[in-house]
């Protein structure tokens, strides 16, 4: 959001104070499930929407956040004449995926094309750099595992953070032609090696064992049982498909005219 600075921000969240602590300037109202009212209240000039999860927990299933929350600010958009709808979407996302995750991205995005706004859909790799998920599952990971494994079968583009939300600003504020835009490295990886690159970018030094995808499938109930799964039913579905750029869209360096290394 520190791209969008010199714009008047709406920033709707369950923890408004974070983005004060900062350094962020704009408005920052409690998250609420009204979100089609909030945008016709506000009457913005363009939405981003990044609402999104990566695990199911009670009531927040990947059907209410990415489809039904993405209704509700369309509806909004629509009705208080939104000028663009940016959406962050998930590369690899796809209606018959056997990833409910993917699965649900895909349906917002087909909604987002068949409501008449003007939209941009970003679908990122797996997105490195501070703050991200990779990042801090690594730190905690190696905080008390000797070893880590990683699937050797699966593959990622991964794309900076930096580039992600520069791509975002200048869908919102740019002369980015509506469509979808897939977002990626120059580099595709295996896991293992992109497991090595981020404890690496983190200062930590932890051996990294690559294993075919199959090897986790046993082990899933136990992790279930962990506050914090390294791996999730959902996610080993995923990581079937590789995270990597189908060509059929453009990306980072049409938007940008160059790729920031991810790491």
């Amino acid at each position: 959001m520190r791209r969008l600075g010199a714009c008047d921000l709406v920033l709707p969240s369950r923890d408004p104070g974070r983005f004060a602590a900062a350094g962020l300037k704009g408005e920052f109202p409690a998250f609420s499930e009204d979100l089609e009212q909030l945008v016709v209240d506000r009457r913005p000039e363009a939405v981003v929407n990044l609402l999104g999860i990566i695990r199911e927990t009670g009531g927040e299933t990947f059907e209410k956040v990415h489809v039904e929350y993405t209704r509700r600010l369309a509806a909004g958009a629509l009705r208080a004449g939104v000028r663009r709808f940016v959406q962050l979407s998930a590369l690899g996302a796809a209606p018959l995926s056997p990833s409910r995750y993917q699965a649900s991205k895909a349906r917002a995005e087909e909604l987002l094309l068949r409501s008449g706004l003007d939209c941009v859909i970003l679908r990122p790799s797996l997105i490195t750099g501070p703050g991200q998920k990779l990042f801090s599952s690594l730190a905690r990971l190696a905080r008390w595992a000797p070893l880590l494994a990683a699937p050797s079968d699966a593959l990622a583009a991964p794309v900076s953070v930096e580039d992600v939300a520069e791509c975002a600003a200048r869908a919102v504020a740019g002369p980015v032609p509506a469509g979808v835009y897939e977002l990626a490295g120059d580099e595709r990886m295996a896991f293992p090696e992109l497991f090595r690159r981020g404890l690496r970018s983190l200062g930590l030094r932890r051996p990294v064992l690559g294993l075919p995808r199959a090897a986790f499938l046993p082990l899933l109930p136990f992790f279930a049982l962990l506050p914090e799964p390294p791996m999730t039913l959902e996610q080993y579905r995923m990581l079937g498909t590789p995270n990597v750029p189908t060509g059929r869209c453009p990306g980072v360096k049409e938007l940008l005219g160059r790729v920031r290394p991810a790491f």
